[in-house]
Parts: C-alpha cells; structure tokens; sequence
C-alpha cells in the first residue's frame, strides 16, 4: 500500500511511520511510505497514493486546502485527518475526508483507521456502465458515481471526470445501487449525497459545480436524508 504522510513535525512523522510500520508488518501488506513537511510539496508530488494522513494545521499550505486542492484535481484518496483540535472535525468533512484522529495520537484509533479502510476498499459496491469513449464496459464503483440523470430510456452516470451510460432507465439504475448514500430528487435525477454542496427547494447544487433539480414533494425527505447523512458521516470520521 502506497501512503503519504504530511506533517510539518518531523516527530510526529517518526511516530506515525513507527506505527504504520508495525501495522502493516503484523498484517502481512507491503508498505510504500512517503513525508512531505507541508501541503504545497505534496500537491507537486506526482505519484497517486491509496491513504493520506494530513496535518490540520501547517505553516504555508494548511491540510484543508491540499485537500481540497486535491478534490479539484479529480483525486478521492481516502484522507485521515489528524490535529489536536476537535473542533476542526467539521471543516474536514466538507472535503470528504476519511477519518478524523486527534493528537496525541492513538495506536488504537490509527489501527481501527486503517482496518475500516481495508474493510471498505474490500466491500466496495459497483455498477456495470459502458464507457462510450473506449467503447468498453466497466465496474464503477458506486461512490465515484456524483450524479445520474435519466435520458429517454438510458442513463447518463457522472463522476468528477467523466460521462458514462448506463443502459436502462433511472430507475432501473437506481435499483441496482446496493449503497444507502444516493437520493432521488426529481424523477430525471439522482444523487450522491457525499457531493452535496448546497440546496434550495427546487434544485441542489453539487461540488462539482453541476445544479440538479429537486421536485417539491421531494424536498422535506431529502432535508430530512440529507442532514441524517450529516450527522452520521460526522460521527464516522471521529
């Protein structure tokens, strides 16, 4: 497993390595580990990486904005925030970070970190959809997936890069998705509610920067959905 670790404490960085390492030995799973000392160095980095573990607070890029450099960039590795401030825990939920650990940091909550990461990437759900572009099929996973929205008797599939079809309706799409994370707001769309950025009663605006419509009967239930992901995803990541 490829890891970058991106503390501005060279300590704290000795520690943490100290910990992967004796994880990932116990475990049997090869570890490739990388330091960057601020978030600038990281975003010049050109290697993908499956786990992050971010600083909060750094001297000249601070953890939020590498990460939500990141997300502009089209990149979901999974991030693992760490900072002695609890109180930051929802700031790093809005740029869909992983896990939220606290310093001084705990051997306990950094392996039960990495087990639920194992865990997901094991379980993840995917959708067959066809790649027109390549003329190929493929497996999507399910959280990747931003948007659908019906077209005649097809779907189109978003993700932050690209289009895909699916090649049945809505809502035979919607019926395959195993996830509890989407939500049907007008009968020609559906969304994840991890891209949520914002919302009236009559459309959602998107991270990507894409507006879907929200039907009137739909509002109270989505709220409703909406702000029960919140509160559910918050307590994850602590």
């Amino acid at each position: 497993m490829r890891i970058a670790i991106c503390d501005d404490e060279e300590i704290f960085r000795r520690e943490l390595i100290g910990y992967l390492e004796k994880y990932f030995s116990l475990n049997h799973i090869d570890l490739d580990y990388y330091e960057f000392s601020d978030g600038s160095d990281l975003l010049n980095f050109k290697a993908e990486f499956d786990m992050i573990f971010m600083d909060y607070e750094m001297k000249t890029l601070n953890g939020i904005d590498t990460v939500s450099e990141l997300r502009k960039r089209n990149i979901d590795t999974m991030v693992v925030f760490i900072s002695s401030y609890k109180e930051m825990v929802f700031d790093t939920f809005m740029v869909k970070a992983f896990r939220f650990l606290l310093k001084p940091l705990s051997e306990q909550k950094l392996d039960e970190a990495i087990d639920a990461y194992i865990e997901e990437r094991n379980n993840s759900n995917f959708v067959i959809v066809r790649d027109v572009e390549n003329c190929s099929n493929i497996s999507l996973p399910e959280k990747k997936i931003v948007f659908a929205q019906a077209e005649n008797v097809y779907t189109n599939v978003f993700t932050n890069s690209k289009m895909y079809k699916y090649n049945n309706t809505l809502s035979a799409f919607e019926g395959e998705l195993a996830s509890n994370f989407f939500f049907r707001t007008h009968r020609s769309y559906l969304i994840n509610l991890f891209y949520v950025d914002s919302f009236s009663k009559s459309e959602i605006t998107l991270t990507t920067g894409e507006r879907v419509l929200l039907s009137k009967i739909k509002y109270t239930a989505f709220k409703k959905q909406y702000f029960d992901f919140i509160k559910k995803e918050s307590l994850c990541i602590l």
